[in-house]
C-alpha cells in the first residue's frame, strides 16, 4: 500500500512540473531550455533517491542466492545504461547530439571497467582450460 501512495505522489509531482513548465513557456520563452533542463534533472534525482533505488534493493534480494558480484553488477550496468540514455537523449533532443553520443561511449565504457575484474578471471580460467 505504500507504494501506491508514493507512485501517487510522484503522479502528482509530475502534473505540476508540466503545468510549471506551461507557465513558464508562456511567461518567458527564452528561459524555458534552461529552467527545462534544470527541471529535468532535479525530476531525474528525485526519481532515482524515492522509486528506483528501493526499487533496486528489492530487486537485489531476489538474487541473493546468485554468486555475489555478478547480480550486483548486472543490476548496476541496466541501471547506468537507462539513466545515461536518459541524459543521453536529453541532451540530443536539446541539440547538442555529438555531446550526448560523448556521454553513452563514457558510460559503455565505465560499465566495461565495472567488469573487467571479473572479465580477467574468465579469460584466465580459460586460458588454463586451453592450455592443459
Amino acid at each position: 500500500m505504500a507504494i501506491f501512495g508514493v507512485l501517487m505522489l510522484t503522479l502528482f509531482h509530475l502534473i505540476v512540473i508540466y503545468l510549471v513548465l506551461l507557465l513558464i513557456s508562456f511567461a518567458s520563452k527564452n528561459l524555458h531550455p534552461m529552467l527545462y533542463a534544470a527541471v529535468f534533472f532535479f525530476f531525474l534525482a528525485y526519481m532515482t533517491v524515492t522509486i528506483v533505488l528501493p526499487f533496486g534493493k528489492t530487486f537485489m534480494q531476489l538474487f541473493a542466492p546468485f554468486p555475489k558480484p555478478y547480480p550486483q553488477l548486472l543490476i548496476g550496468s541496466v541501471f547506468l545504461f537507462y539513466l545515461s540514455e536518459m541524459i543521453a537523449g536529453h541532451i540530443a533532443e536539446a541539440g547538442y547530439g555529438s555531446i550526448a553520443a560523448v556521454a553513452r561511449l563514457a558510460i559503455k565504457i565505465a560499465i566495461l571497467s565495472l567488469w573487467l575484474p571479473q572479465l580477467s578471471e574468465m579469460i584466465d580460467a580459460l586460458s588454463k582450460l586451453i592450455i592443459k
